[in-house]
């Protein structure tokens, strides 16, 4: 089997009216260690001077590249049209106020070459106020190799943090799924994990790197506010979503029954909805089918935190099914 190279990956960043972000980020992928790839910037017609900070960037980067929506046309049709522009293998669709490690790329197209079948590579990452490309500690490439779709549901579900643009895609997945013109708009904010499993096919792999480093993910205001939700149906929505892909294996579904009441108080109190108390959020969910056996029992006003209790222990034996790969 051919080894993949620089050559086949490629990166985009979408933007809109982050000029001073977007150096950075762009910066972090001209920069990787890996070699020179193509990086190109999809402006969804900006009206600052974003296109002026690209091309006198561009004069020292002959591999940068900018494309201007005449109009703009909307995060989604920005996001396909950089599906529709991409050539190579693999693309990386990076936030245009995120930073990657320089290792990155390398990294993950070391783990593509050693496992079979790779469809997504992503990373745990860490939140920054204002991240640079400054002080990058060394990277352990140690990373969890998912083998298919249903592991990898597995997988998510249990993992707290996780965003769709740090994630490697194999390119022709991403087209297949964008031709579906599926809306994910019923999950809202938490809509990351639900689009990545979408584009995989069921017998493909993933891969997550583990060190945190990896990436600098930016927090900054007006970013993620009480007003975004997570709202109770686009819960309802995810925690369905996932139910249906762990229903369908029993190992699968006692893990949703140890998750489950976990992913639910951990989605009310981000949401911060003060219409229902906890306990009265979790029943209406698990009424609606969003919850699970254990779950009801864990709101039981008697019995309910040894359940609680009993769950946390029962995932720190119970471990997803990845094979944990300790360097690339």
């Amino acid at each position: 089997m051919a080894l993949y190279t620089k050559d086949n990956i490629e990166a985009f960043v979408l933007t809109y009216n982050r000029r001073d972000m977007l150096k950075e980020a762009v910066t972090s992928l001209l920069n990787q260690t890996v070699g020179n790839i193509n990086v190109t910037v999809m402006d969804n017609c900006s009206t600052d001077d974003t296109e002026d900070v690209i091309k006198e960037m561009q004069k020292e980067y002959p591999n940068l590249h900018y494309h201007k929506n005449p109009v703009n046309e909307g995060q989604r049709t920005n996001f396909n049209n950089a599906v529709n522009l991409a050539e190579k293998d693999y693309v990386i669709m990076l936030h245009d106020d995120d930073i990657i490690h320089p290792d990155y790329l390398k990294y993950a197209l070391a783990a593509i070459n050693k496992t079979p079948n790779t469809a997504v590579v992503s990373s745990f990452y860490k939140e920054w106020t204002h991240p640079d490309n400054l002080n990058w500690k060394h990277a352990h490439t140690s990373f969890n190799y998912c083998p298919n779709k249903q592991i990898f549901a597995d997988y998510l579900y249990r993992m707290q943090n996780f965003c769709y643009s740090n994630t490697v895609y194999k390119t022709s997945n991403l087209r297949d799924y964008i031709k579906l013109n599926e809306s994910l708009d019923s999950f809202g904010k938490i809509a990351d994990k639900p689009f990545v499993l979408k584009t995989m096919k069921d017998n493909d792999g993933a891969v997550i790197l583990r060190d945190r480093n990896l990436i600098r993910y930016r927090v900054h205001p007006g970013q993620d506010t009480a007003s975004s939700g997570p709202f109770y149906d686009e819960i309802i929505t995810y925690n369905k979503f996932f139910k249906h892909y762990m229903q369908k294996s029993a190992y699968s579904m006692f893990m949703y029954n140890l998750i489950n009441y976990k992913q639910l108080k951990n989605a009310y109190i981000w949401g911060k909805d003060n219409t229902l108390s906890l306990n009265e959020f979790v029943q209406k969910a698990v009424d609606e089918g969003a919850g699970c056996f254990w779950t009801e029992k864990c709101i039981n006003p008697k019995f309910g935190k040894i359940f609680i209790e009993t769950a946390h222990i029962l995932r720190k034996i119970f471990k997803t099914q990845y094979k944990y790969v300790p360097k690339v």
